[in-house]
């Protein structure tokens, strides 16, 4: 039995767009579990007879969940329920992306690019107080989750602070716990910037999402023990599988 029902009205009387109105009725029952992960949505000629509005309104709706990250399309099945975006938490509290998602319960895995030795480029040695020619591990790793590419990272780490590292296997393992309890490197405050940006063919086929697709890139420095740069990476997060949670405090306010 269907849960799109005749008391799934739109309104043409108001100044609301249909599509918006349409878009609503779904992104409801997505929410209150109507439809779960999974579910198959009607098509798009079904949901035009059922709502007698045109295949492009009801294309409009469907297109903006997808960008959201609720529905997904699988070229001819048809548009599905999407699974709940996983919270990239980490980011609020000093964590690392591995730790985090493994202390969720999630299925991880990575993929080792690249693990070489390269002199540090202008941009990245003026990041972590180097100079030019002094050298740094560079890492390529794309992470999964429950099998699917969720983040590509790219990591830049001074080699003179554990040159020992670049025989090290990272593979399935948190590259800061690594430094921690291989080097006695602990990671003590992170300088991180976060914007909205869309990928690019590279990005994309690594990712396994459309060109031009959202992801989350976010820059990051992380400060050793004494204060040093000990880490640059840059993340870049695919948009449609998680989003970012900030909880934000005023440290002036005493509760009474």
């Amino acid at each position: 039995m269907s849960v799109f029902t005749k008391e799934d009205k739109l309104d043409k009387d108001v100044p609301i767009p249909l599509y918006f109105q349409l878009k609503e009725i779904i992104e409801e029952k997505i929410t209150s579990g109507q439809l779960e992960p999974g579910d198959l949505l009607p098509s798009e000629r079904e949901l035009s007879d059922r709502y007698n509005i045109s295949r492009p309104t009801i294309r409009q709706a469907l297109q903006e969940l997808v960008n959201e990250g609720l529905l997904y399309r699988e070229k001819g099945k048809g548009t599905f329920v999407a699974k709940p975006k996983i919270k990239y938490g980490f980011i609020q509290r000093l964590t690392t992306f591995y730790e985090d998602m493994e202390r969720k319960g999630y299925k991880l895995k990575t993929k080792i690019r690249k693990q070489e030795i390269r002199e540090a480029p202008k941009r990245i040695a003026e990041k972590l107080n180097l100079k030019t020619d002094n050298k740094v591990i560079f890492l390529d790793r794309v992470r999964y989750i429950e099998e699917e590419p969720i983040v590509r990272v790219l990591n830049f780490v001074p080699y003179e602070k554990c040159p020992g590292l670049i025989d090290i296997d990272l593979e399935d393992k948190s590259l800061y716990k690594v430094m921690r309890e291989e080097f006695g490197i602990s990671y003590y405050r992170a300088e991180i910037s976060l914007e909205p940006i869309i990928a690019e063919e590279y990005d994309a086929e690594i990712l396994d999402i459309e060109e031009g697709a959202p992801i989350h890139l976010m820059e990051d420095i992380t400060y050793d023990q004494n204060n040093e740069p000990m880490d640059y990476f840059e993340s870049r997060f695919r948009g449609d599988k998680g989003k970012v949670k900030v909880e934000l405090y005023n440290k002036d306010y005493q509760k009474k």
